[in-house]
């Protein structure tokens, strides 16, 4: 066993023994994202429910147009923050993602593969970017480094599991965990996106492999579920043939989808109850997972909105249990259900302000 993932294990082992000594259900050790565009609300969910998560993963570094990684939003002390949640025995993760921030300005580019590509295919500019993130992780007292380069070309497969593994090595010597955020597939693929990331090969390397369990309906489909547990349940069959189960960690969205017109957007909780209440919309559920949803009119558009609470959320984790998964990561804190975290708190069995 890495000497990561002992730490990992030694941590949540004591709770798991006294849980199971006094017959209740065993807790799971959650985290959750929080991200520097709703930081300040994601901030304050965290430090109401201190005994709820284990892990924190700042959804903090994108990539200038040279590749480097920088802070999003550079008047955030990070630093503070990773070193007040060690104190509280959490772990702060720094979440590194292929956004790139145009050195001119401007809006962001999501997930662009190809400044990814230019980095990993040199050696010398895959190594200047692994020292780079280490330092920056090192530097501001982050306990681990999550990768979520997403959408890449499934031709950079082989080249992005060679940067995990020689990240994975350079982490190590800090003591600094290694996760890898990745795409959902029920089978292999060698398709754009899902199909870059090998998970049987990542997992030689990383203390935790998170797959995002969402975006079953999204902008390419019709509306739906974010996801449903028998999607859930698939996707993490075909991953227990690929990786250890122990560090296969599944992820869920809290959030959900407004699809109307020609326009398909995210949409927070408190969004979506706002507009059923100013549109008079009856909430409905759907049966394949107790997801709430809504239409409404919008001049000549038809709208009809999926998103989760707090009752939707704990159907899925309720699911994950009953495969097996003590594990889970939401995507992402600040605006969900208010309900959710209390919820959670219950079912671990602690008070969400202690």
């Amino acid at each position: 066993m890495s000497r990561g993932r002992f730490q990992l294990v030694f941590f949540i082992l004591p709770f798991f023994l006294a849980a199971c000594a006094a017959g209740a259900p065993a807790p799971m050790r959650l985290g959750a994202w929080v991200t520097y565009w709703d930081y300040n609300p994601g901030m304050a969910s965290v430090q109401s429910a201190p005994s709820v998560l284990s892990d924190v993963y700042f959804f903090a570094v994108h990539l200038d147009p040279e590749g480097t990684p920088v802070f999003a939003d550079t008047k955030i002390a990070y630093e503070q923050e990773a070193s007040r949640l060690k104190g509280n025995k959490t772990l702060p993760w720094m979440t590194v993602v292929n956004d790139v921030k145009p050195a001119a300005g401007g809006a962001v580019a999501l997930k662009d593969p190809q400044l990814v590509h230019h980095l990993l295919s040199d050696p010398d500019r895959r190594q200047h970017h692994r020292e780079a993130i280490v330092a920056l992780a090192a530097n501001h007292g982050f306990a681990g480094v999550d990768v979520d380069y997403e959408n890449l070309w499934a031709a950079d497969r082989d080249l992005f599991s060679t940067f995990i593994g020689e990240l994975a090595a350079d982490l190590k010597k800090k003591g600094i965990f290694l996760s890898v955020t990745v795409q959902p597939k029920v089978r292999e693929s060698r398709s754009d996106g899902p199909g870059a990331a090998d998970w049987a090969v990542l997992c030689r390397s990383v203390d935790r492999l998170q797959i995002m369990l969402y975006n079953l309906h999204s902008r390419k489909s019709g509306p739906g579920p974010m996801a449903t547990p028998a999607w859930i349940k698939e996707i993490l069959q075909f991953a227990e043939t690929q990786c250890p189960r122990e560090r296969i960690i599944p992820i869920l969205k809290v959030s959900g989808m407004n699809w109307g017109g020609p326009d398909v957007e995210g949409i927070q909780f408190d969004r979506a109850v706002s507009l059923a209440r100013a549109n008079q919309a009856e909430i409905l559920r759907d049966s394949n997972g107790n997801v709430p949803y809504f239409t409404y009119a919008e001049g000549e558009s038809r709208h009809t909105v999926y998103y989760e609470d707090a009752a939707s959320l704990m159907e899925k984790v309720a699911a994950l249990n009953a495969l097996g998964y003590r594990e889970i990561v939401f995507w992402s804190l600040g605006r969900q259900d208010p309900e959710f975290l209390s919820r959670l708190a219950e079912r671990n069995g602690v008070k969400p302000g202690r």
